[in-house]
This record gives structure tokens, C-alpha cells and sequence, in this order.
């Protein structure tokens, strides 16, 4: 295979086809499963006795950049780059670290520095275009053009490389040359998507789920705030606004939630209260909910202290609505809503780390936003004011206003920080890296309309403009009640 569809993996070492020693397995499982601390645990008495081989340096810097110690992750990469200097991927994952904690002028040289050791390095290409837009005519634009056209590139790769190609396009307000690119893109991941599977989940959360008298719950854990909805709705915004407030911390894009939501299901299926999405409604005793509560805390927590009030900001766990209510009554929702054509054009414009199957299609994307609204409006009218509808234009069209009802929803007293999330952003592993370091502003809105045309087929498949008129009413109340429906906040 070409020597240049080298990328940035999170082991910058290729491995070899014999067996890894046992440690570097038990880090790998350690790293996988998101135990950082495990990890390290192996990893440091081996740096302390003078291992300092590729292998380890990486995943020792992997794992505190993960646990949010960019300062120590992005020193190991440092002395990596000092010891391999001549290594372009070495430098392209320092440039990495750089961009996610906000150092954007470092993050530039260095990975120009990568693509001065191998210019055809794909993820550095690409971050370096988000970063320093290049023009059509560039050099930088030509490799991607000739990285397009070759045949064995992987399709992970080939489908970064058509993205970046797409927002090079739209630069230049060419909204179907962009768009072509986007599909393109998406297609080349083979993702596969059913829409029934949504429907009937939805359906039966609708028949099945109602609030419960919530139990008596121990002080065993912070106030959790869920923060949820569609991806690219505004959920890192909020979750950054909340987090300049001194009483919260934040688990980030924690998968907590959705692990206690199997743990649950395999459980009741385990002891036959059957295999129904939602067959463990209403079937867990009170024990069982401490047990499975206990369960979510210990996942999305890892034994750190966070402080009183905790984020936890995961955009599907929109789903998990019904779960939350139940194991932690205390918790909070805030629910973020912005146009479904700005969510869909952001969503097929950007390359995600881990495939997000239905934002692969226009379709996809306009069904699965009907049954998120769906299912949210359901629950807002069951859990009533444990939820708050966020509407996005409202936050960035009147910050202090808006912002002022999510703290009150949350149970937390003003503080002025919250007005400027944009100055302690720290390390952002999402999508959002870049827009969350500027002030709040009106930039996202109504980037759809030069796509309108392009954006038909979702448009048709959320219900046409009946459906995004219905929308527009839902967020207009959202802005002034924290609810779908009109009535008081």
C-alpha cells in the first residue's frame, strides 16, 4: 500500500502480526473500555524504569489527554517528536492535542511540520484545512484532489478526504459541488441504518413509558444535568456554558448512561422479564434501582470527584430520558433544539470520529430528527419540569436571558463566567473544537439556506414544511417557557 495513507491513529506504531506482551494487551483493554487511569496504572512504573519506546510514550500521552491533563499529554508528545523527530505522524497527533486544547497557533506549525516530512498525511491535510482554510488553487488542495482519484485509499480515509474537498466547495459558495462531496463521503463508510428501529422504539416508549413517584434517594452522587438531543444541536455550547459555573464539573460525551441502559435490559432478560426495549420499566424493584443507580454513577464518574453538579453530555441519551427519571429522580434535562436544516447540513458536512450511521443519508437524517422530537416531546410531557427545552438561536440571540433559565433549571445561582464559556473551553474532543472557543455568537444560524435545494430530501422526510412549521412553534415556546407546548416557564 502507499507509504502516504499513513493517518493519525490513536497508537501511532502500527502493530506488528506477533502477539502483543501481556501488559501492552491489558492497556489496550484498559484504553478501550475508557479506563484511562487503569491504563496509566500499568503504564507509568513501566516510563519510571526507563521504558521509553514508541508504544508506550503514545499511549501514556493518549491516556492523559484523556483524562484531561493536556499539559502532561502534549509534554510526552514533545519529547516523542525530540526522540522521532523524522516520524510526520509523531507531529500531526502533538498538532491534535494542540487544536482540542485550544492552542491553535501551535497546532498549525506543527502540523505543517508533518506535512513537511509527508504532505499526502491525511488527517493532517485535513485538520490543517478546518484550521488554515486552503484555497482551490493550492498545493495542499491539489493532494487532496490526487488522494480522491487513488484506489487503495482505506475508506475512512477517502471519506476525510472527499469531506474536506466538500468544505473547500462550500468555501466558495458552490452549495451541490459541496454537497456531492458530502454524499460522497458519507457513502464511502457503508454505513447501514434501519428507520423502523427508531419508529418502534419511539412507539413504545410513547404506549409504555409514565413518570413514576420518584424513590427516596441516598446523597451517594452529584446532581447530574443531561444534556441531550441531536448531534451538532448546540449540546457542547451548553455543556460548556454549564461548566464556567463554579459548582459544576462534566464527564463530557460519557457513555454511561447508554451502558446502564444494557446492563439494565440484559439483566431483566437474564432473569425473563423479557427482551423489550422497555421491558425493564416498571419490573425493577427498588433495590435493583439503588443497584443499577450505583452502576451509572461508578461509569460515568471513575471514582473522580467532579463537584456538586455534573454534566453529562451525550447527545442520543435523548433516549434514555425514561432511564434517567427513574434511577436518578434528582437529575436534570436539558434538551437542545435548533433548526432541523442547520442540524442536517452540520451533520453531513462534518467527519466524525465514530460512525454515526443515520447521519450518512439526508433521509436518514430527516427520519431519525422526527422520532428524537418524538420521543422528547413524549417525555417533556410526562417528566414536566425535570426537562428543559434549550432552544439553540434563543441562547445565542439572547445569552444572558437564556442562560439565566438554565441555571434556574439546573438549581444553580447566577455567576457572570457562564457568559463567557469561550474562556474555559479547555480540552474538546468533539466536532464543535473550533466553535467553542469563540464568544457565543449568531454564526450557526440559517447556514442551511444556501443548501435549501440540496437539503430537499431530509426536508421531505421530516414531514415537508408542515413539519418544520410545526418546529418553529416548538421553539419559540422553548424560548420563552423551556417547553414544547406554550404555558408558563
Amino acid at each position: 500500500m502507499n507509504q502516504h495513507l499513513r493517518t493519525i491513529p490513536d497508537d501511532i506504531v502500527p502493530e506488528n502480526t506477533a502477539p502483543k506482551e501481556s501488559w501492552l494487551v491489558e492497556v489496550d483493554r484498559l484504553k478501550d473500555e475508557g479506563d484511562f487511569k487503569g491504563a496509566l496504572a500499568v503504564l507509568n512504573p513501566r516510563l519510571r524504569g526507563g521504558d521509553l519506546e514508541i508504544r508506550t510514550i503514545d499511549r501514556a500521552a493518549l491516556c492523559y489527554f484523556y483524562l484531561g491533563n493536556e499539559h502532561t499529554a502534549i509534554s510526552l508528545m514533545k519529547v516523542m517528536c525530540d526522540r522521532w523527530p523524522d516520524t510526520a505522524a509523531v507531529w500531526g497527533k502533538l498538532a491534535s492535542m494542540q487544536m482540542a486544547a485550544g492552542d491553535k497557533e501551535s497546532a498549525i506549525e506543527n502540523f505543517k511540520k508533518a506535512l513537511e516530512l509527508d504532505p499526502y498525511l491525511i488527517r493532517a491535510l485535513t485538520a490543517l484545512n478546518n484550521l488554515e482554510p486552503f484555497s482551490p488553487m493550492s498545493g495542499h488542495t491539489a493532494r487532496l484532489k490526487k488522494l480522491a482519484k487513488w484506489k487503495d485509499l482505506p475508506p475512512k480515509d477517502a471519506s476525510i478526504v472527499f469531506n474536506a474537498l466538500g468544505n473547500i466547495e462550500r468555501r466558495q459558495k458552490k452549495p451541490a459541488a459541496a454537497m456531492r462531496h458530502f454524499l460522497k463521503s458519507k457513502e464511502l463508510l457503508g454505513a447501514k441504518f434501519n428507520p423502523v428501529d427508531s419508529t418502534q422504539l419511539v412507539d413504545i416508549q410513547t404506549a409504555v413509558f409514565k413518570a413514576n413517584d420518584p424513590l427516596e434517594m441516598p446523597s451517594d452522587g452529584p446532581k447530574m444535568v443531561f444534556v441531550c438531543g441531536l448531534p451538532r444541536s448546540g449540546t457542547t455550547l451548553t455543556e460548556t456554558i454549564l461548566k464556567r459555573h463554579s459548582s459544576v464539573g462534566s464527564v463530557g460525551e460519557s457513555k454511561a448512561l447508554g451502558s446502564t441502559y444494557r446492563e439494565v435490559r440484559k439483566y431483566c432478560e437474564d432473569v425473563g422479564r423479557g427482551s423489550n426495549p422497555w421491558s425493564w420499566f416498571g419490573s425493577l424493584t427498588d433495590q435493583e434501582i439503588l443497584v443499577f443507580r450505583k452502576f451509572y454513577y461508578t461509569a460515568a464518574l471513575r471514582g473522580d470527584d467532579k463537584g456538586p453538579v455534573v454534566v453529562d453530555k451525550m447527545p442520543l441519551n435523548c433516549f434514555n430520558i425514561g432511564l434517567a427519571h427513574v434511577l436518578l429522580p434528582e437529575a436534570k434535562i436539558v434538551f437542545m433544539s435548533r433548526h432541523p436544516l442547520d442540524v442536517g447540513l452540520s451533520n453531513i458536512s462534518i467527519s466524525f470520529r465514530e460512525l454515526t450511521p443515520f447521519t450518512c443519508k439526508l433521509e436518514w437524517m430527516g427520519h431519525m430528527t422526527s422520532e428524537v422530537y418524538r420521543s422528547a416531546l413524549d417525555y417533556q410531557s410526562k417528566v414536566q419540569d425535570q426537562m428543559r427545552v434549550q432552544s439553540y438561536e434563543a441562547l445565542v440571540r439572547e445569552p444572558e436571558t437564556q442562560i439565566r433559565g438554565l441555571l434556574a433549571h439546573c438549581g444553580l445561582d447566577w455567576e457572570d463566567a457562564c457568559l463567557n464559556p469561550e474562556e474555559g473551553a479547555g480540552i474538546v474532543n468533539t466536532a464543535s473544537v473550533n466553535q467553542v472557543r469563540e464568544k457565543i455568537n449568531t454564526k450557526g444560524l440559517e447556514k442551511w439556506k444556501p443548501f435549501e435545494k440540496q437539503l430537499q430530501p431530509m426536508a421531505e422526510a421530516l414531514g415537508g414544511q408542515e413539519w418544520i412549521s410545526k418546529w418553529q412553534e416548538w421553539d419559540r415556546n422553548a424560548a420563552l417557557t423551556g417547553k414544547f407546548e406554550p404555558g408558563s416557564s
